[in-house]
């Protein structure tokens, strides 16, 4: 795992710089999300993420975004309810685009937040997690573009690691030039 992470952060360091120039100062992305537990090997079909970026090069972007996920388990009497928010920040390395089509790959650090309720009594563990990501946007219009990616969320709770994958589909609207 971490060499797949410092070869991931290698290849975008280097094909940074040439990305284009012309990317906007400032993004604001929101839309929806997938979530799979490695551990309990739940998925988590109802999510959300929302994220800002700000460009600090032609080829870095400094990111935070915020995410849910949610799960009801089928079962009869009081399903059970699972819920997992996020709160990331980090860096964003560009690729060069091609066309209508730019690639990234990104690095996030910060809190994760799980919590469960069976029976109205809830559960609720906040730990550190990081979790590197990769994706493109495909331009729609000039401000205007779809994004694709996909994500691997490591928690880090009680001296173990917790695994998570991601992928969303966002809208993702350019600011200022």
């Amino acid at each position: 795992m971490r060499v797949s992470v410092a070869v991931l952060i290698l290849v975008v360091m280097c094909a940074g710089p040439a990305a284009a120039q012309s990317a906007p100062r400032v993004e604001v992305a929101g839309g929806y999300a997938f979530l799979h537990d490695e551990d309990s090997t739940y998925n988590f079909p109802a999510g959300w993420v929302a994220s800002v970026a700000a460009r600090a090069a032609s080829w870095f972007d400094a990111v935070a975004e915020a995410s849910g996920s949610y799960k009801t388990l089928s079962i009869p009497g009081d399903a059970p309810t699972f819920t997992v928010y996020s709160i990331m920040a980090g860096p964003r390395f560009r690729l060069a685009r091609a066309a209508r089509v730019g690639g990234f790959g990104q690095v996030l650090f910060g809190a994760a937040r799980a919590s469960t309720t069976v029976v109205g009594v809830s559960d609720t563990v906040r730990d550190f997690a990081y979790q590197p990501g990769a994706g493109i946007d495909v331009a729609l219009r000039r401000h205007l573009a779809a994004r694709l990616e996909g994500d691997y969320r490591v928690v880090r709770a009680e001296g173990r690691n917790s695994k998570e994958s991601r992928v969303l589909a966002a809208v993702v609207i350019g600011i200022g030039q």
